[in-house]
């Protein structure tokens, strides 16, 4: 089998295997011959026993008589089936006479689980596929969030005391085939894994035999509850960017969820988009994924995910591709910044509160130092015209009102930001509380994390010492009712485009999203997700109990009515935008939504107490 051995060392994902395992491989490899027109296997058949790889020839493979894929010489298939156990969800048909060689699958199985850039390279492959899913690939994201840890055969816990040795931990990690042990500290539970032997202990020519895992075991390690979904472990595991989550029932652990794991499920999944995001190396690989990012997030919502999970997932998602722009930026100028800097995202990014009618709201600090051959200044002005280009590029659609790093109002050093948000907050004129409200739900998403926490620090101290700004800040809140009229009837648009429609964020969201704030900031709060910031303002005293849970409600519920409309209006090719026809509402979603407008004007006086805003009319 010297043409199997030379074949595979030349192919996508064998290449990542020493010569020692290829040879094996190559002499348990069966050889099979198709000619054009021959099924080698069908769609909804027995699981498949094989790994195929395509030796020579061409073969397509079809769901339900349609193609939706072809495959070339050098190239897999039949992977997802081998790894679920479940038939193949394809038909894979010759279409030219054909040469295939088929890996038992005892084998793959052994390479998946002990070779990590083999089992990446399926990863990548499962990713690549989630364009081509259509109508039951809803299905498989449906599953996820239907399927609980607890229903799923989670691989056993390995826990060794912190004081053995790393040998000891490697030997148990190769008799119980697992890639990680679990170590007892006194501050709870930490982890080592294969990777941290490599980095932590050879790398740096120590002695197995001689560290302790408590000194080089991470912590702390992140966990969930057995009762949270397989969506809830895959968000957490996204954001985090792990590949392992511990997973717990009433606080003892029972298991650990792995990426591997998560390979069985053939489904848009974040572990596996923000894998190929944080990989991506050129604009056109980012623009590929955005385009997938989009059509997974309309699954979602059609689906009824919850709305508040469903923005906080987006925005996850739209910091990836924020983070991997700036490497793009960079390179395409050549040079890095040689002082720390932060870019810094806006309004419902910052809140992780985004719709599907995303822009960009973005802002620049930096720290200028004088320094003899770096011109700060000028840096920043040459890369954030390359940054905001890239993410032109990969989809991002530019912001209407120009808040973009682009834009030197929007970009400034960290003594110039200070010098600006004292000067809003000391003379609150109009275009400075406007400015306010566009810039005071700012957080960090790429760069020096501590420049945005000493500015949110400066601002909370300067607000302490000007109480009298906040009422300006909340008679935003106040100043556009809720569209319902005396007799509780909406009040819809009565000409133009949106005749007979609600702009449910003018007179519903943003009276929520800007009251909150302001009492936010008036008790301190750092919290920018609304959701988060209700919570604190309970615990505070702010808002009972029954309150809060009003305001959330009625946020969640406009928040679910303005994804359901706007993914309703992408489906029909028009722009999404913050309209709603009450007509196409049912009639309990229609006596919810007036519950929800009550509730928002009892808010709405409230904070007219609370600042005496009767002074501002």
């Amino acid at each position: 089998m010297l043409d199997a051995e030379r074949f595979l060392s030349e192919i996508e994902p064998f290449n990542y295997l020493d010569k020692k395992e290829i040879q094996s491989i190559a002499h348990n490899l069966l050889v099979e011959y198709y000619k054009k027109g021959d099924v080698i296997f069908k769609e909804g058949s027995s699981p498949l026993d094989f790994l195929y790889i395509l030796r020579s020839g061409s073969l397509v493979l079809e769901r339900e008589g349609e193609v939706i894929e072809y495959i070339h010489e050098g190239e897999c298939f039949g992977y997802i089936s081998l790894m679920t156990s479940s038939p193949p969800s394809s038909t894979a048909k010759a279409i030219e006479d054909s040469v295939v060689f088929l890996l038992n699958k005892k084998i793959f199985n052994k390479l998946i689980s002990t070779n990590e850039n083999f089992r990446e390279y399926f990863a990548r492959k499962l990713a690549k596929r989630m364009q081509n899913v259509a109508s039951k690939g809803l299905s498989s994201v449906e599953r996820h969030r239907e399927i609980s840890l607890e229903d799923i055969n989670l691989r056993p816990i390995l826990v060794m005391e912190g004081n053995q040795r790393v040998e000891e931990a490697i030997k148990e990690m190769v008799s119980k085939d697992s890639t990680y042990v679990l170590v007892k500290l006194p501050e709870g539970m930490g982890i080592i894994t294969e990777r941290d032997v490599l980095r932590k202990v050879l790398a740096k020519g120590l002695r197995p035999e001689e560290v302790k895992l408590k000194d080089v075991a991470s912590f702390p390690v992140v966990w969930i509850e057995s009762k949270s979904t397989l969506y809830d472990a895959m968000v957490l595991m996204a954001r985090h960017g792990i590949r392992k989550l511990l997973v717990k029932k009433n606080g003892d652990p029972v298991g650990v969820l792995e990426d591997r794991d998560l390979i069985a499920y053939e489904s848009k999944n974040a572990v596996l988009l923000i894998k190929e995001i944080d990989k991506a190396k050129t604009v056109e690989d980012l623009k590929y994924l955005y385009g997938l990012v989009k059509e997974q997030t309309l699954d979602l919502v059609f689906q009824g995910t919850d709305p508040e999970r469903l923005g906080e997932y987006i925005s996850e998602i739209n910091d990836r591709f924020m983070k991997r722009a700036v490497y793009v930026a960079m390179n395409r100028l050549g040079e890095e910044p040689l002082v720390p800097f932060s870019i810094m995202v806006l309004g419902s990014e910052g809140r992780k509160e985004q719709s599907l009618r995303t822009d960009q709201d973005n802002a620049l600090i930096y720290q200028d130092y004088p320094l003899l051959d770096f011109d700060s200044k000028n840096y920043f002005e040459s890369f954030s015209k390359a940054y905001i280009d890239t993410l032109l590029e990969i989809g991002f659609p530019p912001c209407p009102g120009n808040v973009m790093i682009s834009n030197p109002f929007w970009r400034r050093s960290a003594k110039e930001w200070r010098s600006a948000v004292k000067d809003w907050i000391e003379k609150p004129k109009e275009e400075n509380i406007l400015n306010v409200a566009i810039f005071f739900d700012f957080r960090n998403v790429f760069g020096d994390q501590s420049l945005t926490e000493d500015l949110w620090s400066f601002i909370l101290q300067t607000l302490k010492e000007n109480p009298g700004f906040l009422p300006f800040l909340a008679v935003d809140a106040v100043r556009f009712k809720p569209p319902i009229g005396f007799f509780g009837d909406f009040v819809v648009e009565k000409t133009g485009e949106h005749k007979g429609e609600i702009e449910i964020k003018k007179g519903g969201i943003f009276p929520i999203t800007q009251g909150i704030r302001a009492l936010a900031l008036e008790m301190g709060i750092g919290k920018r997700n609304t959701f988060e910031r209700i919570e604190e303002l309970k615990r505070l005293g702010v808002f009972s109990e029954e309150h809060a849970k009003d305001l959330k409600e009625a946020y969640r519920f406009l928040l679910s009515l303005r994804f359901k409309f706007q993914a309703q209006k992408i489906k029909e090719g028009k722009e999404p935008d913050n309209y709603i026809n009450p007509n196409r509402l049912s009639r309990a979603e229609k006596n919810t939504l007036k519950d929800v407008f009550k509730i928002i004007k009892e808010f709405q006086e409230f904070l007219y107490e609370r600042y005496n805003l009767r002074f501002f009319e």
